[in-house]
């Protein structure tokens, strides 16, 4: 997309606060489009470098529309509270988010997917988590990887 964030003040321009905030958060929103339409799911997923894994069913609404288009976005958010006010239009929210934009592709390759999966289990229940996982295991699921084109982020910080 690359076009100008109106509220600059706003945008996250270091990429290593963009790295802890997906590296905190534990899920997020997939955006593909189906047939024409958008369609969003809530994901959880982890980052390795630059790109994004994600673990799902085979078949299903979302692996379909990413067969027929790769372009995906995904958005994740942490630190979000509820800033009240006297009058309704006052409310707010603080957050700290990231939209990542780019190509999603079917993770074929046997040592990515079961590297993809240990990456994700790790963040997920800590890094004690030890498992080798079995061509059955890694069989029976798809590995989405969303490998971005761009990296944003925006937070409304407290007072």
């Amino acid at each position: 997309m690359n076009r100008p964030m109106r509220r600059v003040d706003r945008e996250i321009t270091d990429q290593s606060e963009i790295d802890d905030i997906l590296g905190r958060a534990v899920y997020g929103h997939l955006a593909v489009c189906y047939g024409g339409e958008p369609y969003v799911v809530p994901m959880n997923f982890v980052s390795v470098g630059e790109s994004l894994y994600f673990h799902c069913a085979a078949e299903g609404h979302k692996t379909e529309a990413l067969r027929q288009n790769p372009r995906a976005c995904f958005q994740a958010e942490i630190d979000v509270e509820l800033i009240p006010a006297p009058v309704a239009c006052g409310w707010g929210l603080t957050y700290r988010s990231v939209v990542v934009s780019g190509l999603v592709s079917f993770v074929e390759d046997v040592a990515e997917k079961a590297e993809a999966l240990t990456a994700l289990m790790k963040k997920l229940a800590g890094e004690s988590f030890s498992h080798e996982f079995s061509e059955e295991e890694l069989g029976s699921v798809a590995i989405l990887r969303l490998d971005p084109t761009e990296r944003r982020g925006k937070a409304r910080r407290p007072d």
